[in-house]
């Protein structure tokens, strides 16, 4: 969106406006992005990932309207609506290939510690008769270093309804102590550092001491934004079990996820 300051201002607070609407509204979607094995390529997990067909640009992906959000306080409301649309998602897919996946969401810092997410997931799964089993949420190790100890109970009430969480970005080093304290279930490796590898070490370093630290705590390590062959053989050989990118997948709606699955 071009335009001087002020135009781009304006243009911002009509984003604004029109996600508040269509948050409001329902009318986003959740696309969904395969998290499967590195030995048999089998789907563990879909990470769901909201769209919003706007009417006049075209579907819009996470990055062209996060910012908007964030600064014009409608995250948490955009983060609840995900909650609630995985959960109908969940309760479709009772039977069929998808029956056995777990859907995974990000999940923002101030959402973790300012808000009672444990009532909106279990108030989300009533409403659609889905277990919180197959749901999961991931916050990436900067939010929870930056929050301290302040979100280990809510982290803690999510586990106790059988929730999963996955640290993202995670470095395997900074921490450490953290991970051990809390109740997580994967650690996930960040786009950035799956980038530089074969050829960085210093990313291959980060990357093998993520994979040990899991292997220390007993979680599943996740290799995220996998492009290339190469990384992707680099990865197996270093130990990752799971892994998603666009080598692997793309998000796609759930209808054509359904298509795949069953090999049409």
């Amino acid at each position: 969106m071009g335009g001087d300051a002020e135009g781009n201002g304006a243009g911002d607070e009509r984003i604004a406006r029109e996600l508040a609407g269509a948050i409001a509204e329902q009318r986003l979607n959740l696309y969904f992005q395969p998290i499967v094995s590195l030995q048999d390529r089998s789907a563990t997990m879909l990470e769901a990932l909201p769209r919003w067909p706007h009417p006049e640009l075209g579907i819009l992906a996470p990055a062209d309207f996060i910012g908007v959000a964030v600064e014009s306080d409608l995250l948490e409301e955009l983060e609840r609506w995900a909650i609630g649309a995985a959960f109908v998602q969940l309760a479709s897919w009772r039977r069929g290939v998808a029956s056995e996946l777990t859907i995974s969401l990000n999940l923002s810092e101030e959402h973790v510690y300012e808000t009672d997410l444990a009532d909106a997931v279990r108030a989300s799964a009533a409403a659609s008769g889905a277990s919180t089993h197959r749901i999961g949420f991931e916050i990436t190790e900067r939010a929870l270093l930056e929050a301290g100890g302040r979100s280990l109970s809510k982290l803690r009430a999510l586990s106790d309804l059988g929730v999963s969480l996955t640290i993202d970005d995670c470095s395997g080093a900074d921490s450490a102590d953290l991970v051990g304290e809390l109740p997580t279930t994967a650690l996930k490796i960040s786009r950035w550092v799956v980038e530089g590898i074969p050829d960085d070490e210093r990313r291959v370093g980060l990357a093998t001491a993520t994979i040990e630290l899991g292997r220390e705590l007993g979680l599943a390590t996740i290799a995220s934004g996998v492009e290339s062959p190469g990384q992707l053989a680099s990865l197996r050989d270093l130990g990752c079990r799971y892994a998603q990118g666009f080598l692997l997948s793309v998000p796609m709606p759930a209808e054509v996820l359904e298509d795949r699955m069953v090999g049409r």
